[in-house]
């Protein structure tokens, strides 16, 4: 599809609020958050463009990095992973784990066109790609169970009102005792009091229920102004 992109550089805007504008070969301009998903993903490399190249998101190879080396140091080869993406957007995610030799890979998302993204430019990546809210799919127990999944990764689903601590939480608790979680968090909402998945994340280390193994901080991306954004990888094992 020929067109360009422009994004604007106004200081102060977060994450939910940068626009960009599309200009068409043809003449015409279309205007949209970038956080509007369903309009991003319906535009072909458009939020590869944007978020992996110019933005220069990092949390796609840092996640899949730290899971596989993790689960590599504990004995574990990437092939026997059995993975749950959650927030799965157009495949970025799932196609750096892959790349690192994961073996299954579902994906979950509430919007239609982040499924249609994935099939249309990485055909083939999952084996099963719902769509529809964590909290009410009808698919995601028996999924756990019919992938034989063992891995539950989110990329920028937790802490921003995305993905509730409770619904996380009743997802979670479907995989097996061992189970890995990776999860890339936001570095002001990862303390507990500082958002809901915070707390949840600090009891459930408390209680015993969760084990983490890994904790890095980094680079997520950077702001349309050129400012830094800096999110908390984690990654841990089901010990409930």
């Amino acid at each position: 599809m020929d067109y360009s992109v422009e994004l604007e550089s106004v200081p102060g805007r977060d994450q939910s609020e940068e626009v960009l504008t599309v200009r068409y070969g043809d003449g015409r301009t279309e205007r949209m958050r970038l956080h509007e998903y369903d309009r991003v993903y319906s535009i072909p490399g458009l939020y590869e463009e944007v978020v992996q190249r110019r933005l220069e998101c990092a949390s796609p190879a840092k996640i899949a990095e730290v899971v596989v080396t993790t689960v590599a140091a504990d004995g574990d080869p990437a092939s026997e992973l059995r993975v749950f993406d959650l927030g799965a957007g157009n495949g970025v995610v799932a196609e750096e784990l892959g790349r690192r030799e994961v073996g299954t890979l579902v994906g979950l998302d509430n919007v239609a066109e982040a499924r249609d993204a994935a099939e249309r430019d990485r055909p083939g990546l999952y084996a099963e790609y719902l769509v529809g809210d964590l909290d009410d799919h009808p698919r995601v127990p028996a999924v756990v169970d019919e992938h034989r999944l063992n891995c539950l990764v989110a990329v920028g689903a937790l802490g921003l009102g995305h993905v509730t601590a409770a619904s996380f939480d009743a997802a979670w608790r479907r995989f097996p005792s061992g189970a890995w979680l990776g999860v890339t968090v936001p570095e002001d909402l990862v303390a507990a009091g500082s958002s809901d998945f915070g707390d949840y994340l600090e009891s459930e280390t408390t209680a015993g229920r969760l084990e983490v193994l890994e904790r890095e901080r980094y680079r997520h991306r950077l702001l349309m102004d050129g400012s830094e954004v800096f999110y908390v990888a984690i990654v841990g094992r089901n010990r409930g």
